[in-house]
């Protein structure tokens, strides 16, 4: 009693509202938050508050945002465009080939592979030896490395993957060199290299992998045949996927997670000689639909221009944002059936979601060209790249209270009357 007639301003949150209030609040901001007492650093250190809070992120009630390459240089980032969707962009090279996973960034280098958490600015680096010495190039790498119908190779040569153990909630990179046969996967929590058994066939080295629902998928296509390589991450077996009987697949096809669902995206021209863009969805079932069918029309892409399509997010109102191989972007609208350009130039890496999972090593500097995270106007040296009016009132010293800054979040961001 005496202790409350000292302090009349605090009070108790039971932990299970603590945990509801912090999933709704800037990942800036819980960062701070951990500072504030044990119990609050262990509710959100913890796995389940970790798991909660991607899966916020991901749920409807979070703004899509899209995760970009610049070559700031500290110059100004690219004009954003109108919309819903946010754009945070990552100093990088944007000429590198990177994957991604829940927010997460790998990129390989030559004996190296990077694993980057852009929210919290960790990275992890690790040795990955020499690469295989390789056979001769063989045609069919001449022939489609020439025509740039594949996105990109990785150093060595290896055709690779990046996702996320459903069961552990481990980050897991995969490898694999076809001639002569090397096939690896590291655990980004142990640091650690093992083999894995071969697959039953290769696979287009420099085509792009997805990561859904714990699994990594890779494309086969060659002469006419396509093929769905599906690695269970958790399990480390290889297994076959099926594709649907209707599907078209070409060469510059590509295979994404579109809102945690498999997709494929390929275009196609019309018997007017006009391209079209057809994107294709798997279930839980491994049941495909066609979901998208875009006239590019209005685009005025020349019949034998090559051009691939990507789409990146959607909305729930049934819109699609894609990206091509010029770096342009482009959103299309399903209510209308329209799609126009909405960027110039944006180099997109991957959509973006603040995830909390800790990469226990290295604090990326900002002066790397790894750690340099861009809101739409300016550089802040925390890895979230958006200041809210909150984090602006407490940087000012206007506010010790940390109970009382809670409150004021939730006025602010109405989930508190």
């Amino acid at each position: 009693m005496g202790e409350e007639e000292a302090n009349p301003n605090s009070f108790y949150i039971a932990s299970d509202l603590l945990t509801d209030i912090f999933m709704r609040l800037p990942l800036k901001s819980l960062v701070k938050f951990k500072t504030v007492s044990k119990e609050w650093r262990s509710i959100l250190n913890s796995k389940r508050f970790v798991d909660m809070h991607l899966n916020f992120q991901k749920s409807e009630k979070s703004r899509r945002k899209i995760l970009a390459a610049c070559h700031c240089d500290c110059e100004p980032p690219p004009t954003p465009f109108p919309g819903d969707e946010e754009i945070v962009y990552l100093h990088c090279e944007s000429t590198r080939p990177s994957m991604s996973c829940d927010g997460l960034v790998c990129i390989p280098e030559p004996g190296w592979v990077n694993v980057l958490n852009p929210s919290t600015g960790q990275f992890r680096r690790f040795p990955s030896g020499p690469d295989p010495v390789p056979t001769p190039l063989n045609f069919r790498r001449i022939c489609f490395s020439s025509t740039g119908a594949w996105s990109s190779f990785f150093p060595g040569h290896w055709a690779m993957g990046f996702g996320r153990d459903k069961v552990t909630g481990s980050y897991k990179v995969v490898r694999m060199f076809f001639d002569p046969n090397n096939y690896e996967i590291l655990d980004v929590n142990t640091g650690e290299w093992r083999k894995l058994s071969p697959p039953p066939y290769e696979v287009d080295t420099g085509r792009r992998s997805a990561c859904v629902n714990g699994s990594i998928y890779w494309l086969d296509i060659w002469r006419g045949c396509c093929k769905l390589l599906v690695l269970d991450l958790h399990t480390e077996e290889f297994h076959d996927a099926p594709l649907g009987a209707s599907m078209v697949f070409k060469m510059d096809t590509q295979i994404v997670n579109l809102e945690d669902r498999l997709a494929t995206a390929t275009g196609r021209l019309n018997s007017h000689h006009e391209w079209g863009l057809e994107i294709w969805t798997m279930d839980a079932k491994e049941t495909w639909s066609k979901t998208y069918s875009i006239s590019l029309a209005s685009l005025c892409i020349k019949p034998l221009e090559a051009r691939w399509y990507r789409p990146v997010i959607a909305s729930k109102q049934g819109d699609v944002v894609i990206c091509d191989n010029k770096k342009r972007l482009f959103r299309y609208y399903q209510r209308t059936d329209t799609i126009c350009q909405i960027s110039p130039r944006t180099c997109v890496i991957s959509p973006y979601l603040e995830n909390m999972v800790q990469l226990h090593n290295e604090q990326a500097d900002l002066r790397t060209e790894f750690a340099c995270i861009r809101g739409n106007t300016c550089i802040f040296k925390v890895g979230i790249a958006f200041q809210s009016r909150v984090d602006k009132f407490l940087s000012k010293g206007k506010c010790e209270n940390p109970q009382n800054v809670i409150i004021l979040k939730l006025k602010i961001y109405n989930i508190y009357d």
